[in-house]
């Protein structure tokens, strides 16, 4: 029987992107969402290949039979007409990921069988109804056990380029999150927290080369006991780490010491904003601001390094709040802070209660990266939001700046710090030279979708 040849693509989102001549190199750590569906592959009866847009091209001398593609809302538009590139050659296209499970109506209108919710229940059962000619329309998550288990098996990094990566070695542990923040579209996803068994984690760990890695789970310690346990069995295994965490964390010690010893050298942070009547009207009362410095300071002191990420244009906030936020980050000593507009996500509360107040300005899904201002805000502008987003971003990452920020000690923090701070200067150029961040907001992607030649 002649196997059929299966293409996973991941749209490009023009994001997180160096180019080095015609080499390009992700920012990010790498995903696991194609590499995680390719294990679970019969190789008896596919030949399967897997294509990160964001450092590869789609290969132009590889026909497939079947073409699944995994979308976030801010690679839709992208992804979208990949899925319609291929239709047209009569290749039948998958659509699943975030954005998709949230507007499923929208994406099927591009693609042959769309898969909603979590692609690792049904992927197995699609993939038998291709062999037998009968693709259904769609693929629903039905999970309705109360298990919160997650068993998935080891990912196809073989089938992943590492060089694209600035951190190949990417690990996952839980999926979902405790907290509801109204711009997160993480709760809309997973109504409920799962934990993978941690045996599991280890092997994947223990199979992928190198010391240092990631957990890319979006609040890793919510569970604090199984998060001991999980650190507890890492330290062994003498790697570096890096992964996301609320404010909460700095709160216990031993759950810090702990993290040290098994190897943790940064966290992302969300600090979010330095109003406490905005984090608790955006749901994230949890964040204490008095307790930030303290945080950091406790953080500091086992030479976890941290890339805080603060957010514009809530609904208190005015044009005071970029010189405000700049200067608390920088008394606090964030070690790479990062700027972000808040951004209504479809499915999130926060996109029901802006579209309810008429306030959403753009569905165009080119834009919904952070990035761009989507919704009208309430204190400002939607200009004065937008260029104060980027003034924030210049003014933070002058070099003198940075060097009141960072304390410079002889170990591999500062390495972690000094490239980060030197990445986003490169950043903070392309956002005021590339086109695609120019004001007003209408980029249009005209990049080919098969590349022949560079």
């Amino acid at each position: 029987m002649n196997k059929k040849k299966i293409l996973l693509i991941m749209p490009d989102a023009h994001m997180h992107t160096i180019k080095f001549g015609f080499i390009s190199k992700s920012l990010r750590e790498a995903p696991l969402t194609l590499t995680t569906l390719a294990a679970m592959v019969d190789e008896s009866r596919f030949e399967i290949r897997i294509v990160d847009e964001s450092i590869d091209d789609i290969p132009a001398d590889y026909e497939p039979d079947l073409v699944g593609i995994s979308i976030l809302t801010g690679t839709a538009c992208r992804g979208y007409k990949v899925a319609d590139h291929f239709r047209a050659k009569n290749i039948p296209v998958v659509l699943g990921g975030p954005h998709v499970t949230v507007l499923p109506d929208e994406a099927q209108q591009h693609a042959d069988t769309t898969v909603i919710g979590m692609a690792e229940i049904t992927w197995g059962l699609l993939l038998d109804d291709f062999l037998e000619n009968n693709l259904q329309k769609r693929y629903e998550d039905d999970d309705k056990s109360k298990s919160t288990i997650l068993r998935v098996p080891q990912p196809r990094v073989d089938l992943q380029r590492r060089s694209g990566y600035t951190v190949p070695n990417t690990v996952q542990a839980t999926r979902g999150c405790k907290h509801r923040c109204d711009f997160c579209s993480v709760s809309a996803l997973y109504p409920k927290v799962f934990q993978r068994p941690i045996d599991d984690i280890i092997r994947d760990i223990k199979a992928q080369k190198g010391s240092r890695l990631v957990f890319n789970d979006v609040s890793l310690v919510d569970d604090v006991e199984y998060a001991k346990e999980l650190f507890t069995a890492l330290k062994p295994l003498k790697k570096t780490w890096g992964g996301l965490a609320t404010i909460e964390v700095a709160q216990n010690d031993e759950l810090l010491d702990l993290m040290r010893d098994s190897g943790c050298q940064y966290l992302l942070i969300g600090f979010e904003s330095f109003n406490q009547k905005s984090l608790k009207k955006i749901g994230k009362g949890f964040n204490k601001i008095k307790f930030y410095k303290e945080a950091m300071e406790n953080l500091h002191a086992r030479d976890i390094s941290i890339q805080g990420t603060m957010v514009f244009g809530f609904d208190d906030d005015d044009t005071d709040v970029f010189k405000e936020t700049v200067e608390r980050a920088e008394e606090l000593k964030i070690d790479i802070p990062r700027y972000s507009i808040y951004t209504p996500y479809p499915g999130t509360p926060l996109y029901k209660r802006l579209e309810k107040e008429n306030r959403i300005i753009s569905t165009n899904w080119e834009d919904y990266d952070t990035m761009h201002v989507v919704y009208q805000p309430l204190g400002m502008s939607v200009e004065e939001l937008y260029r104060g987003f980027k003034w924030a971003y210049r003014e933070t990452f002058q070099v003198k700046n940075i060097m009141k920020r960072l304390e410079l000690k002889p170990n591999f923090n500062t390495v972690i710090n000094v490239v980060g701070n030197l990445t986003y200067k490169m950043f903070i150029n392309r956002l005021y030279n590339d086109p695609r961040f120019e004001f007003p907001n209408g980029y249009v992607d005209r990049r080919p979708i098969i590349r022949t030649s560079h």
